[in-house]
């Protein structure tokens, strides 16, 4: 029955989507590195390979998701991520961790667009595509909850065991998801057979990616603003270091961080539990704008909780961004458009990376944040021109059917 398919679908997205972030070794991986000899230059070119290497993999592998399964890609990521934490666990070394990274990388990219993809298409077959909101903001509650949870479990765990116990730990609940993702649907392509095969296929899936990415306002619109936006709030990476500028102890830094956290969690809650207009993002992107800036003039401990709430209110805003990016593609190279924004929130991310440290050498972190805030900001006043210019929307009864859906075709694994 297509409900009962459809809850599965949505049971599925939020289990997976939860089991990516149970990983225990999230607050500690940095600790791990340094307690294996290596120094902070050394600790900052593996987290320069993580990005880069996730920024290289983002459209190839979304490029893939609309050729081959989606499931099995998703189950592939999964182990290679478990096999990347292996590596940490049995041989901690720069090399070890380089190629964990790697892997790690390789998981993100090959689930970065293929998961969405996969759960709109299987929605829409079964005319369910207008649930898609609310399962985006339970399974962004769940992988929320489960950082949190796991960040909470990884200093009991680390007790017990040290970095092995925590490691294998995370290896396990990585393989978990192999199970999850091989439970999905795995509807064969219609007319296959007359498709090209090959390189042939792969630049032809890409060719079409990219042409409605560029050529489609609204799409070409959300792909910037859902790849941009994710990117301008990598500054969360330096809220620790901010909380010590302005004064706060160490030891209560870690509890400082868990605001952003609940935060997002909050955010995602919200959207799940009722079907918030796409009208609601740019004041969101306003607030967390506010937020982020004012908190960080504040130079306070008060200052550091704002920033906090302000992450919720911009995770808000980027759950309806990205929902409305999957109702806007119509073609049938769903997953490559979402990969191109993924791209895009890579080389913000590392534009911001570089910004901040460049910055940092005549400028106080605060002020970093201030204008960061107020690109953020900006970003809301875009939205607000593309919520009055826009001819789609996200309701239900708007959402265009792709061209495979009119055809009476069935979607793309």
């Amino acid at each position: 029955m297509p409900a009962d398919r459809a809850r599965r679908i949505g049971r599925l997205f939020v289990v997976f989507s939860g089991l990516d972030d149970a990983i225990f070794l999230y607050p500690l991986y940095t600790l791990l590195f340094a307690d294996s000899g290596l120094s902070t230059s050394e600790i900052s070119v593996l987290l320069s390979l993580w990005a880069g290497a996730a920024f290289v993999l983002e459209v190839p592998s979304g490029v893939l998701a609309d050729r081959l399964s989606r499931r099995h890609l998703l189950a592939v990521g999964a182990v290679l991520r478990a096999a990347g934490f292996v590596l940490w666990v049995c041989l901690p070394s720069f090399p070890a961790f380089a190629v964990g990274f790697v892997l790690w990388s390789a998981q993100g990219a090959l689930k970065s667009g293929t998961l969405q993809a996969l759960v709109y298409d299987e929605l829409a077959a079964v005319g369910a595509a207008s649930t898609y909101d609310r399962l985006l903001g339970r399974a962004a509650a769940a992988e929320g909850t489960a950082g949190l949870v796991a960040t909470a479990l990884a200093a009991p765990i680390f007790a017990l065991g040290g970095y092995q116990v925590v490691g294998w730990a995370s290896v396990a609940m990585g393989l978990a998801q192999v199970p999850v993702a091989l439970a999905f649907p795995d509807v064969p392509r219609t007319g296959a057979e007359s498709e090209p095969t090959g390189l042939r296929a792969y630049v032809t899936t890409l060719r079409a990616g990219v042409a409605e990415a560029v050529r489609d306002p609204t799409v070409r619109r959300l792909t910037l603003l859902t790849g941009l936006l994710p990117g301008l709030v990598a500054f969360d990476e330096y809220l620790p270091l901010l909380a010590r500028a302005v004064g706060v102890p160490d030891p209560y830094v870690p509890l400082l961080m868990v605001v952003p956290g609940l935060a997002m969690v909050v955010a995602a809650l919200l959207v799940a539990a009722r079907r918030w207009r796409y009208a609601v993002a740019p004041v969101a992107l306003a607030v967390a704008g506010f937020l982020v800036g004012a908190g960080a003039a504040a130079t306070s401990t008060i200052g550091v909780v704002a920033i906090g709430v302000g992450i919720g209110a911009f995770h808000l805003a980027r759950l309806l961004l990205d929902a409305r990016l999957q109702h806007a593609i119509s073609g049938p190279a769903r997953a490559t458009v979402t990969s191109l924004s993924g791209v895009l929130s890579e080389g913000a991310a590392l534009a911001v990376f570089a910004a901040f440290g460049v910055g940092s050498v005549w400028l106080p972190m605060g002020w970093l944040f201030v204008a960061d805030g107020l690109l953020v900001a900006l970003c809301a006043a875009y939205v607000t021109a593309d919520v009055v210019r826009g001819r789609r929307t996200c309701d239900p009864g708007r959402v265009r059917p792709s061209r495979r859906q009119r055809a009476g075709e069935g979607p793309t694994r």
